[in-house]
């Protein structure tokens, strides 16, 4: 009898059947799991990076410990609202054909099953953690439902951007609480600003490279009300949002001006390169910006809170 050694083994799968019903499982799954990643791709610089590192310096208490479990929860809340809004909206196949809807990787029907399935799924997660955390997430599920399925997105600007604030209070509150158990007033008071922050400012979304697939679905943005006054409003609240942070939390003049001055540029590009591919860019040092200001509650808590 010949020995039965590794290579006889590895031929052997192949004519057993076995191997190929494990690869398209795995296929499968790869498959699954890049769809899934495609629902929050877009959103990683806008809402992944600047709300992690606030939740890391917002909280009064945290362990390096705790980052992976913080990164997760929020993936896993903005998947659920993600997987709500681009089924809700028609406007991916003009702003971002690259989602999972409109390139055809996943049906409607299953997109609106794992839309409902993922609500108390990250209910449970939340409670895992605490019943303030479980608050955070019923409240942003609440959030999302009326922004998405009962038309908030397509409501008056104001109340459209209101509810944009909220939503990203209640994705900071749920995040930083599973940072910390607990948030002191300084916390809270970051929440706030925060939420004002992109109530005022996240009309810089809604620039050129947009504003096609907003026009489709009559969604109601500054941009498209008042066209080029819009981008010399957003420099203005930029810059006024920098001097009032710098002092609200008692930042030493170095570095308040040179937040100053980024929060400027980034205004600034938008008045001076106007076009789609330019406005993307402009976007991007606006997300800088944004991540920069997220920083200034660590700053206070490192250097002044004693």
């Amino acid at each position: 009898m010949k020995n039965f050694s590794l290579y006889h083994a590895y031929n052997f799968w192949p004519e057993s059947g076995l191997l190929p019903s494990i690869t398209p499982i795995a296929d499968a799954l790869v498959y699954h799991a890049n769809t899934l990643w495609l629902f929050t791709k877009s959103d990683f610089m806008t809402t992944m990076i600047p709300i992690s590192i606030f939740a890391i310096v917002a909280a009064p208490l945290t362990s390096i410990r705790n980052l992976p479990h913080l990164v997760f929860w929020l993936w896993f809340h903005l998947l659920h609202f993600n997987a709500s809004n681009q089924t809700a909206s028609l406007e991916d196949a003009t702003n971002k054909p690259d989602r999972p809807l409109p390139a055809g990787r996943i049906t409607l029907q299953a997109a609106l099953v794992l839309r409902w399935a993922l609500m108390p799924m990250c209910w449970a997660l939340s409670l895992a953690y605490s019943k303030e955390v479980m608050f955070s997430s019923m409240a942003l599920s609440a959030f999302t439902f009326i922004y998405n399925e009962l038309g908030g997105s397509s409501a008056h600007f104001v109340f459209r951007y209101s509810l944009n604030g909220l939503g990203f209070a209640a994705f900071e509150a749920g995040t930083t609480l599973v940072a910390s158990a607990c948030l002191d007033k300084a916390g809270w008071l970051a929440i706030l600003l925060s939420a004002c922050i992109f109530a005022t400012t996240i009309f810089a979304q809604g620039s050129s490279a947009f504003l096609v697939g907003d026009a489709l679905i009559s969604r109601d943005t500054i941009p498209l009300r008042f066209g080029s006054p819009s981008r010399i409003a957003l420099l203005v609240g930029v810059v006024a949002w920098s001097i009032g942070l710098s002092q609200i939390w008692n930042v030493d003049v170095y570095s308040a001006v040179a937040f100053t001055v980024l929060g400027a540029f980034a205004g600034a590009r938008f008045i001076k390169h106007t076009t789609i591919e330019e406005d993307r860019n402009s976007y991007f040092y606006y997300n800088v910006w944004v991540s920069v200001a997220h920083i200034l509650p660590g700053y206070w808590r490192l250097f002044r809170a004693i």
